[in-house]
């Protein structure tokens, strides 16, 4: 049965989150489910069960997402891909330290709720929405 009271921590809008390319707002889109649904756990007093098994589908999902974006930049000679890749790679690096942070009996939950958010939002308005030209020039949507 779904939870009547759930809480949208984060709320998709064009206008914060849309790079204009629909196969990509789409993975956003998902990747902003599961920060909710971590989220909803914290309120609902099950995070310390629930956080480690959305954490690793994040981390799936996210592969599977920069991967997308990748390949497409290595085909279309994206030119700031260096530098996106290695946000990409920064984005890891901090899931883990959260992992770690999670194995040692520390609840990182909030915190992570709180990084994703801003992480995600920073990261489609400034580094995703810079590519969207080349991607929507080279008929990518």
């Amino acid at each position: 049965m779904a939870n009547l009271d759930t809480y949208i921590f984060i709320k998709w809008s064009d206008s914060d989150y849309s790079t204009g390319i629909k196969t990509i707002d789409d993975q956003h889109k998902q990747l902003l489910s599961l920060i909710n649904e971590i989220y909803q756990s914290f309120l609902d007093y099950k995070h310390l069960e629930v956080t480690s098994n959305v954490l690793e589908r994040l981390e799936e999902y996210a592969t599977y997402h920069f991967a997308f974006e990748e390949k497409i930049f290595k085909q279309l000679d994206y030119e700031d891909m260096d530098s996106h890749i290695e946000s990409h790679r920064a984005f890891f690096e901090k899931i883990q330290e959260f992992k770690r942070q999670m194995a040692a009996g520390n609840d990182v939950t909030f915190g992570i709720t709180n990084y994703l958010r801003e992480w995600l939002r920073t990261h489609i308005q400034k580094e995703d929405r810079a590519y969207a030209p080349l991607f929507l020039k080279s008929g990518i949507n």
